[in-house]
């Protein structure tokens, strides 16, 4: 024990030899710990004035497990969160909460394993203090993937002043089907172009010294009938030439983790697949790093396997090393016993983690030790890609702009922000965003008079606020409508337990994550503004955001 103790802590040991002492020390519960990552990092506490308090929940699963192999979402703030500037983690409080959270699993932990910090980047931070950037569909049409590995280098070192360890990125799904609600999420419908862009994203974030963790493998754009989480109805040539290329493409940019997808190919849910996870990720692509399963994604094998233990032994055998939000993984000394795994496959995933533990140093620097301050350029980068992504369809020479006269703005986004911004969307004070009619004011100056009408909503209209937009129209010299549709959160939305967006009476999303459409159409309510526009002969310009 003495011998392997002195490996653990000497600094000049090669990461792998250290993990592998520290690993001969370790129980079976404790092993387990390193691959649970159950908690929601936002729940874990409480938060009033300056004052962070942990949560028995969060103090339960330390002493269960001996400690934390990783917490996800500590800084995550949004609706489905319910953290906001005054309840979540601000830029004012990341070192005492970050601080809080690993000394109590350092001192709480037998062998005093520090945690690694998971968060969610499918466009940028997703934290009070994060920097946005445009989502990946918009970041395609700019066909920029040097900018965006600015911008993801830039993001990526927010990132590690606020000791986060792993980014979860979205670059790896290809788009199929754009009845998908995650379609945003995706770069293109092109292999190359998007494994290009997974490319530069993912090299971007670990050239800041934060681990990408990419995902979604495989075959999630792919969808039955556009529905989210269905099977992936593909053969292995489309498999190869369509959604491996993301993925070769981010293990040879040196992606840190890889995470699986919720659906099936060819009746083999992802998470089960060892094909996949194994065969072809390590042994083809000579992936390193480890596999993260999908929120909740492990119980759901249970419609398989009708077995929580059987799911997680299942899952760890097709080479899955680190959980989310499920009860499977903590099952797995159960599995041992039950002799559903052995114990060399529980070191195999347990070794994956401790050595990225060792290599990022986190033994020896544990803590933050400056308080958090912003001096990246992550804006700028954002709004240099913002800049690249807007695509111009069509104009008779009603562009640019002119300067002068009166222009109504109306269509139901052309002034909420968060329709503007995207799925997956930290709250955002108003002073640090633009809408599109606050940058149509800010532009056209004092010059030119600028009104602003509803016309109607995402999904409702009615005839007295068409009559009012259209008789505007006529007292204006040009009309910019801004229609589309929206993923933004911030509208009453209701949530599933991984925070997809459910279905509920009174729509307010009609993209995102659990948001699937039947057809590619604007609404009725929005086609009925447009063609009482048109009627008037005023020269109209449709933005469509979308």
């Amino acid at each position: 024990m003495k011998d392997a103790l002195k490996t653990v802590n000497n600094p000049k040991a090669a990461p792998e030899k250290r993990a592998k002492a520290l690993l001969s020390l370790m129980t079976l519960e404790e092993k387990t710990g390193q691959l649970n990552q159950r908690l929601y990092g936002f729940n874990i506490y409480k938060r009033e004035g300056s004052n962070i308090t942990l949560t028995k929940e969060f103090k339960e699963e330390v002493a269960r497990f001996g400690g934390i192999g990783t917490l996800y979402g500590l800084y995550r703030a949004d609706p489905w969160a319910d953290k906001n500037e005054e309840t979540g983690i601000n830029g004012t409080m990341v070192k005492k909460a970050y601080n809080t959270v690993q000394k109590y699993v350092i001192e709480n932990s037998r062998l005093h394993i520090p945690m690694m910090v998971s968060t969610e980047c499918p466009h940028g931070h997703q934290a009070l203090f994060g920097t946005l950037l445009p989502v990946n569909l918009a970041v395609g049409a700019s066909f920029d993937p040097e900018l965006l590995k600015k911008a993801y280098k830039e993001c990526g070192k927010e990132l590690k002043k606020a000791n986060v360890d792993l980014a979860l990125m979205s670059v790896l799904d290809v788009l199929r089907d754009p009845r998908w609600g995650r379609s945003e999420e995706c770069y293109s419908e092109d292999p190359y172009l998007s494994s290009k862009l997974a490319y530069a994203a993912i090299s971007g974030m670990e050239s800041s010294g934060v681990g990408a963790v990419a995902k979604h493998l495989c075959g999630q754009g792919q969808t039955t009938g556009g529905t989210n989480a269905s099977a992936a109805g593909i053969g292995k040539r489309e498999l190869r030439e369509i959604h491996l290329p993301s993925i070769k493409a981010a293990v040879k940019a040196g992606t840190s983790g890889v995470m699986a997808a919720y659906n099936e190919i060819d009746g083999i849910y992802c998470h089960a697949n060892k094909e996949l996870l194994t065969d072809i990720l390590r042994n083809e692509y000579g992936f390193k790093g480890f596999v993260m399963a999908d929120g909740c994604a492990l119980d759901a094998l249970n419609t398989v396997t009708g077995d929580s233990c059987k799911s997680g032994a299942a899952a760890l055998k097709a080479g899955v090393d680190i959980s989310l939000w499920d009860r499977a993984f903590t099952l797995l000394p159960e599995a041992v016993k039950r002799g559903l795994i052995k114990e060399k496959d529980l070191d195999r995933a347990v070794l994956r983690v401790l050595t990225f533990k060792f290599a990022k140093g986190l033994f020896e620097h544990p803590y933050i030790d400056e308080e958090y301050k912003e001096e990246t350029k992550s804006k700028e980068m954002s709004a240099a890609l913002a800049g690249e992504t807007v695509v111009l369809l069509k104009n008779n020479g009603v562009l640019p702009v002119k300067k002068a006269g009166k222009i109504l703005v109306t269509g139901p986004n052309a002034c909420d922000i968060y329709r503007q911004l995207g799925d997956y969307t930290p709250p955002v004070k108003a002073e640090k965003a633009f809408t599109l009619l606050d940058g149509i004011k800010a532009c056209c100056g004092k010059e030119t008079e600028v009104i602003c009408l509803p016309g109607s909503g995402l999904f409702e209209t009615n005839d007295e606020m068409l009559k009012e937009a259209a008789e505007a129209a006529k007292k204006c010299d040009l009309v910019i409508a801004c229609v589309g549709t929206s993923s933004s959160r911030y509208e009453s939305a209701v949530f599933d337990k991984n925070g997809a967006a459910l279905k509920e009476d009174k729509i307010t999303m009609d993209c995102g994550e659990g948001r699937d459409v039947s057809e590619v159409r604007l609404s009725k309510a929005q086609e009925r503004l447009i063609e009482a526009l048109s009627s008037t002969g005023t020269k109209l310009v449709t933005v469509v955001i979308s």
